[in-house]
């Protein structure tokens, strides 16, 4: 059945947003009378049916709310280094795929995107990738995404959470495995940084801060690989509930 995403859902009639009627009717070819699923990107979705359709305007009649599909009992925000081209869709599409409750894009002193480059940047985009994501892999919501910052305020601002970061196989200290975590609230901050990895003082505020070391096997992966593997090596370990 298809997935429709409507930011705000209120009463018994929705009408789609322009880019998903567009999609609905243009790409999927759906017609009036066809039940759709309608989900708001914060855990909540409906069965709904199309009661009408014209050029630009889709209006779906909300037939019964849905039990979603359930979300890990932990918070985690993947704090990613920024990455080249369209490294950091495969990496907002995977994230969101498993679960994570928002993405952080950051900047460290070895990421690869010129200043010139990434100050510039909307995360606009990537919050289209995650809804796209949402949508395909049946989920009811979209991770938050920030805007870009830098590592070291990211840590100042998650001072509250577990922190996990990777790190390559051969650093001193790492372990293949994550201890549970360590706050009430269940909330994790997973650091996987960017092509040239970490600096040794951006190791260091991470320890300073009791960040676990992870490293994800004997292998250097792929920048845009990493969070993927790590986060898969998460849920492994603790589990989805």
């Amino acid at each position: 059945m298809h997935r429709c995403y409507v930011s705000e859902v209120v009463g018994h009639v929705t009408e789609l947003p322009e880019d998903e009627a567009h999609h609905l009717t243009r790409v999927l070819r759906a017609e009036p009378g066809d039940e759709v699923v309608v989900f708001d990107g914060r855990a909540h979705e409906w069965l709904g049916r199309i009661v009408s359709i014209d050029r630009r305007r889709v209006v779906v009649d909300l037939l019964e709310s849905r039990t979603p599909m359930a979300e890990p009992s932990l918070a985690v925000t993947l704090a990613a280094g920024l990455l080249k081209g369209d490294q950091m869709n495969t990496v907002v599409r995977d994230a969101t795929a498993l679960g994570v409750t928002a993405i952080q894009p950051i900047v460290s002193a070895h990421v690869a995107v010129p200043e010139r480059a990434w100050r510039d940047r909307s995360a606009d985009r990537w919050r289209r990738v995650a809804v796209s994501s949402a949508k395909q892999c049946g989920r009811a919501v979209v991770p938050s995404i920030g805007d870009i910052a830098r590592l070291l305020d990211v840590l100042a601002a998650h001072a509250s959470s577990t922190v996990v970061l990777c790190v390559e196989p051969t650093r001193a200290g790492a372990s293949a495995a994550i201890p549970r975590p360590l706050t009430t609230e269940g909330r994790v901050l997973l650091c996987v940084g960017p092509e040239g990895g970490w600096a040794p003082d951006e190791i260091g505020a991470a320890q300073e801060q009791g960040a676990h070391l992870l490293t994800l096997g004997p292998r250097v992966l792929r920048a845009e690989m990493a969070p993927t593997v790590a986060l898969t090596a998460l849920w492994t370990q603790w589990g989805w509930t």
